[in-house]
């Protein structure tokens, strides 16, 4: 894909726009899966390659200058194309084999997915499985997964989506907190950060808590679920991962407004390639399965 002598390929037309798309050095880099003095050496090259800045550096991040800007529309350009002609072509190999790239947040990661995709290569052997966990909405459109497993209400109408369950959520406290803590309010409470991807449980411990209760402040779901399993306080979690962990207890019923549907989510396109029908399917299927332990309906 050279475009002249200077060497200028699809590789640097993708740096510069992960660069300008994202907005800072540091979150190109997690993006694109290198390192922050790998990426800035990189583009460094580019413009040296080039003889002309690509980027004004400044201290809240890197914009684009006009040359930079005109690199950004050929490789959106571009990456359409090689999107379009990704799609055409996915499904013609009904082969079962291949890479389904599958994004899910991190406590379904942690919690939910690993026997399920135990399971799933075992049966599909010549599948591989490419995890990427994200809290953020990784657009499908663009290829960065293939399959989404999304925790929300209102699942994006362009995508194809089943629901596969409801993630229920209630107080958890570690077994000895909640032996001397008759009622949660008199306890301390591990509460959630304004980072949190999904905002419900941090509004819910502020409305019904007064400040100094929180003693412990976490910006992800696995952080809030160590903080309660090391007894740090009471807190709330989504009943399945409080059910995975240890010495830890659920001390109320399920909160009803906290209540969030589980969606599969997949590109119409690439739901037409059988790799990924297959795995979609088989992820379908398993979480269903579950929907006790995911509603918090299992006895626990």
């Amino acid at each position: 894909m050279a475009s002249s002598a200077t060497g200028l390929n699809w590789d640097d037309l993708r740096l510069v726009l992960a660069v300008a798309e994202h907005g800072t050095l540091s979150a190109a880099a997690v993006a694109l899966r290198i390192s922050h003095p790998t990426l800035s050496r990189r583009c460094r090259l580019v413009e040296d390659r080039l003889g002309v800045r690509l980027f004004e550096r400044m201290p809240g991040g890197w914009t684009l200058t006009d040359a930079g800007e005109d690199m950004c529309v050929l490789a959106l350009r571009m990456r359409g194309d090689i999107a379009a002609l990704e799609e055409r072509i996915a499904g013609r190999d009904d082969n079962l084999h291949g890479s389904v790239r599958l994004t899910a947040p991190d406590a379904v990661s942690d919690h939910l997915l690993p026997a399920i995709l135990a399971d799933l290569c075992r049966e599909l052997p010549r599948i591989t499985i490419d995890l990427v966990v994200n809290n953020q909405t990784l657009p499908l459109a663009r290829r960065s997964a293939d399959i989404a497993l999304r925790v929300t209400n209102s699942p994006d109408p362009a995508l194809k989506g089943r629901r596969v369950g409801t993630i229920a959520m209630a107080v958890h406290a570690q077994a000895a907190l909640a032996a001397r803590h008759a009622d949660p309010v008199d306890g301390p409470w591990v509460g959630y950060d304004d980072a949190l991807a999904c905002s419900g449980p941090g509004a819910w411990i502020t409305a019904e808590l007064p400040p100094d209760a929180i003693r412990f402040r976490a910006n992800t779901l696995p952080g809030a679920a160590q903080a309660i399993r090391a007894g740090i306080g009471f807190g709330l979690l989504p009943c399945f991962v409080g059910a995975a962990l240890p010495d830890v207890v659920r001390v109320a019923p399920p909160v009803p407004e906290l209540s969030t549907e589980l969606w599969l989510l997949v590109h119409p396109q690439m739901a037409r390639v059988p790799r990924v029908r297959a795995v979609g399917d088989a992820l379908a299927g398993a979480l269903k399965a579950l929907a006790p332990r995911l509603s918090g309906d299992d006895g626990l």
